[in-house]
């Protein structure tokens, strides 16, 4: 969720600024909490706005954070996503008073601010001393938007199936996964198409692919290795031992001989008998 703008005001109660147990700078983020409560009571900043605020480490306000919890002036709740570690949401909410531990903490000529103390302060502010603190509100749910489908879709390179596609889209935005999710998963698999020079009849449909999460998929953009040139093909050269020299020999040729030539060979026989 992005961050909303501050109030213009922020209230730091006297039980807060005299506790000398908490950092100094802790006294601050408080302020800085109550300028960013809203009307349903929570606080939504997460500690990487804090720490660019203040310009400090996220542990830093992660200390912060922890003093002023431990000592009863705000409380936190983390959403996780489903099966991870992942931050979902995380909410700080402040105590509309301070606790018994926190009482005496500050000289008793001060007295905790009423409402009434607090006139000055914007409609806003004001509001995070109401009743709704006393009552936990839930994290707005997260709904589709068919423009930003749109825009997915436009991407993914086998547009088969769009509007189940759709539908698997917004189950899985309704479960917690984001636009920017689903565009880098799909910007994965193009490169890995890319790499891997996979035709088009292998590309998964975009209905398949919305429906199995292809984004959670882990991808090869690693290049297929291909020969430069035609391959050399080595023939083998045998031995003249080994050769058949039948086949350099001329062919006998097959034209039956003529009366003629049969009767000269005759003769031959004759004279070499007679000798």
């Amino acid at each position: 969720m992005n961050e909303e703008e501050p109030s213009y005001f922020s209230i730091i109660p006297a039980s807060v600024r005299y506790d000398n147990r908490l950092p100094a700078k802790a006294i601050l983020l408080y302020s800085e909490i109550t300028a960013l409560t809203k009307k349903d009571g929570y606080c939504w900043a997460s500690d990487t706005h804090f720490a660019k605020l203040y310009k400090v480490s996220n542990t830093t306000v992660q200390n912060w954070l922890h003093a002023l919890e431990k000592y009863g002036y705000i409380t936190r709740e983390v959403v996780y996503r489903e099966g991870t570690k992942q931050i979902k949401n995380r909410y700080i909410r402040i105590f509309e008073y301070p606790t018994q531990e926190n009482l005496g903490t500050y000289p008793n000529k001060f007295k905790n601010p009423t409402q009434e103390n607090l006139r000055g302060n914007n409609k806003s502010n004001n509001k995070f001393n109401n009743k709704n603190n006393n009552k936990p509100s839930k994290p707005p749910k997260p709904v589709a938007d068919r423009d930003h489908f749109e825009s997915l879709w436009k991407l993914y390179p086998n547009k088969k199936g769009k509007e189940s596609a759709w539908n698997s889209y917004k189950q899985s935005i309704k479960a917690g996964a984001t636009d920017d999710e689903i565009k880098q998963g799909i910007n994965s698999y193009l490169a890995e198409i890319k790499a891997k020079q996979t035709p088009k009849r292998y590309i998964k449909h975009g209905q398949t692919w919305f429906k199995q999460k292809g984004w959670q998929d882990e991808y090869d953009t690693t290049p297929e290795v291909q020969n430069a040139g035609r391959k050399t093909v080595q023939r083998e050269t045998l031995p003249d031992w080994a050769q058949d020299n039948s086949a350099k020999q001329p062919a006998k040729s097959s034209k039956p001989a003529s009366l003629e030539k049969i009767n000269e060979q005759l003769a031959k026989l004759r004279a070499r008998k007679e000798v």
